[in-house]
């Protein structure tokens, strides 16, 4: 599913976020999406540009929280407030996202050289001893997801807050 979503989402970024985004393939196939080239002959996807209403800024912070813009788009119609919202959205899901795919990209990688240890193991010692490390990267991944999507639902209230003060009100 992280698959089909990502993209979608890299393509809904705004023009601001003018960052150089690199599609690779993990050793057991996965594709996975990162900042960073993966190997030499990686070429930065192009992203289709979106003008955006108004800039919103919902980045996560050092704490893993979302940050607000300093004025809330209270002076625009309701479609501009919409669009900024958006934006905001967006901007905080590619943020999120995408770093905690870098980091469960890593973790895969990481599982995958252990398979491939495992599949080599010849004593049921070691073999386990992989098996329980293994479990370990599967629980930090189910972790490393559930943070993301909790700060993805925080995100998501502080764009909403900023962009239709209303809503907060009515709540």
């Amino acid at each position: 599913m992280r698959v089909i979503v990502l993209p979608l989402l890299l393509l809904l970024l705004p023009a601001s976020a003018a960052a150089q985004v690199y599609k690779c393939k993990g050793k057991s196939g996965e594709t996975m999406y990162s900042e960073h080239p993966c190997d030499a002959r990686a070429e930065p996807m192009k992203l289709r540009e979106q003008a955006a209403a108004t800039p919103a800024s919902a980045a996560s912070s050092a704490e893993g929280q979302p940050a607000t813009a300093a004025a809330p788009a209270a002076s625009g119609s309701p479609a501009e407030a919409l669009e900024a919202e958006r934006s905001c959205i967006s901007t905080a899901t590619a943020s999120i996202y995408g770093s905690s795919n870098d980091r469960v990209g890593t973790l895969q990688q990481q599982m995958s050289s252990l398979s491939e240890q495992l599949a080599q193991a010849t004593d049921a010692e070691r073999s386990q001893a992989l098996r329980q490390r293994m479990a370990t990267f599967r629980q930090a991944i189910s972790r490393e997801h559930a943070s993301a999507h909790t700060q993805m639902n925080t995100a998501r209230r502080a764009c909403i807050q900023q962009h239709r003060p209303e809503a907060a009100i009515t709540r």
